[in-house]
């Protein structure tokens, strides 16, 4: 089965909006690139410095900062949207009052949640914290002081929208960047301070304050046209941003109810301890399904765009290439991850830590198989189409609150990984069915798309296994056996002709392509 595109010069619009999407895509790769070394380097000091207990505390903490999401009622995905569709018709009167309106929405949002933190934190710490090491008043100034750093990322939403609704995700991944780096640069100085939990909180707040000055100040860069005035507020546009955030909304409660329910619900039933686990192999997993994220990031603005052209083919042909390099990076990934998680954890942090690479392998996986659902979610949320979001939403944030509750309470950290399973791939299959039956895309032609990556990475599993021995590896050894996979993954495709002219010419913006390649058939 060919995906071929005729080679032939693209119209101005499909090249400006083929440039952006490959000028974000390959700046979220430099960013993982240049962040990779932190988990670990970050963790381990950790786990030295605060132990176990501490490090489960940490993660609990970073989990509540992350139910920021819920407070944002799905009016960052609203504003984006609307950001992208009026600067596209170069609706700037419009523009402004929407972008004053979410100013005025995201303050009240902040006001509430900063009350809200400081007079529940005494419930808080009777739930979460109830083994924990730290005087309950030392706890309650942390949870206090927490709920600043979550004021601060409510108010930077607005112009982080202006950002990503440009299709600047080059400056947004930048940003993510600079956090990343002055969060673990900040926790590692206070923790070396004896400063332990606290100072860790404490780094939280000040990155989040540098993050939302940043964030101000590129906004009013990237549109000069931005103004801010009490005069611009219409009761109106706020009605009509709830009336879309709503849906929106169901659709982020349910991602954040999967990235922090499993935490959440392990230190109520087994305590902080196995929440570190969890946390270690929940952050790195998160982290590897970056790389194949990278594809998903620009697609709710190009949609937006696109659906404003009425561009419905290029929306289509969006949809299938996103698949097509998932697949591509996604199984090539995980088939690394499965061979060799059980070694990397034991290299890393040493023995003892079983548990961690198994939850590795179940959560990489699930990662990376609940994207194949990203670019429906994505491109419906940029058409404006939200009906088979929210119900795909609903069905993942009660499956996982109720499926991932009895099997917490009854087999606690490995019912965590039967949950997260369970209702996680259950939802992202829901999805996809629900889209294409929305779309009318043919659903085979996303089968043939998988079908090459996966029988390839099972033959390369299979043989690798029985090839190397894999107990036996050191670093060196880890590293040329993970790039040995990987080329052999995307080198067997080539082989089995997986790639079309179109992919060589989106090859060709990184690399030079040998002209011998370029004129074989395996780019037909």
């Amino acid at each position: 089965m060919s995906f071929a595109t005729p080679i032939q010069a693209a119209p101005p619009q499909e090249r400006e909006i083929g440039t952006k999407i490959v000028r974000n895509t390959v700046s979220g790769a430099l960013r993982l690139v240049v962040l990779a070394p932190i988990p670990f380097l970050l963790t381990p000091f950790l786990l030295r410095r605060v132990g176990t207990t501490g490090f489960g505390i940490w993660a609990v903490l970073l989990s509540l900062n992350g139910l920021t999401a819920l407070a944002d009622l799905g009016i960052v995905g609203t504003l984006t949207k609307h950001v992208s569709e009026h600067y596209t018709h170069r609706d700037y009167a419009t523009l402004n009052r929407v972008i004053n309106a979410g100013i005025l929405m995201f303050s009240v949002i902040a006001m509430v949640c900063v009350l809200t933190v400081n007079a529940a934190s005494g419930f808080l710490i009777s739930v979460f914290f109830r083994q924990s090491s730290l005087p309950i008043t030392q706890l309650q100034h942390v949870i206090r002081f927490l709920s600043l750093a979550i004021a601060l990322n409510l108010l930077a939403f607005p112009f982080a929208s202006v950002i990503s609704g440009l299709q600047r995700l080059d400056l947004t991944n930048l940003l993510w960047a600079l956090s990343t780096i002055i969060t673990a640069s900040l926790a590692a100085i206070f923790v070396e301070l004896g400063k332990g939990i606290p100072g860790l909180v404490d780094a939280i707040v000040l990155t989040s304050g540098i993050l939302f000055l940043l964030n101000v100040v590129l906004a009013w860069r990237l549109l000069p046209q931005l103004r801010i005035s009490p005069r611009l507020l219409r009761v109106a546009d706020i009605k009509a941003l709830s009336a879309f955030s709503v849906q929106v909304y169901v659709v982020q409660v349910m991602a954040a109810v999967y990235f922090h329910t499993e935490k959440l619900l392990l230190a109520h039933f087994a305590g902080p301890t196995p929440v570190g686990w969890y946390e270690i192999a929940s952050d790195l997993a998160l982290k590897i399904k970056n790389a194949p994220a990278l594809l998903m990031t620009p697609l709710m603005p190009a949609a937006a765009e696109l659906e404003a052209r009425g561009d419905d083919a290029r929306t289509s042909e969006l949809y299938y290439r996103a698949h097509k390099y998932l697949a591509f990076i996604g199984i090539a990934i995980f088939t690394v991850v499965g061979l060799l998680a059980h070694r990397f954890i034991e290299l890393w942090l040493g023995p003892g830590f079983s548990a961690t690479a198994r939850a590795l392998i179940v959560l990489t996986g699930v990662q990376i198989a609940n994207l194949a659902g990203g670019p429906a979610l994505l491109i419906l949320v940029g058409r404006g189409t939200l009906g088979p979001a929210v119900r795909f939403a609903l069905v993942g944030m009660f499956g996982t609150l109720i499926v991932s509750s009895i099997l917490i309470s009854r087999w606690g950290f490995t019912g965590a990984l039967y949950g997260t399973t369970v209702s996680v791939l259950s939802a992202a299959a829901y999805l996809m069915f629900m889209f294409h039956r929305e779309t009318r895309f043919p659903m085979r032609r996303l089968m043939l798309i998988y079908g090459k990556p996966l029988l390839l990475g099972l033959c390369l599993a299979a043989v690798a296994s029985r090839m190397v021995l894999i107990r036996q590896l050191h670093w060196p050894g880890m590293i040329s056996t993970s790039g040995a996979i990987v080329l052999a993954h995307g080198g067997g495709l080539l082989l089995l002709r997986y790639f079309d002219a179109f992919d060589l010419r989106v090859l060709e913006r990184f690399l030079p392509v040998p002209e011998v390649l370029r004129r074989s058939s395996l780019f037909r």
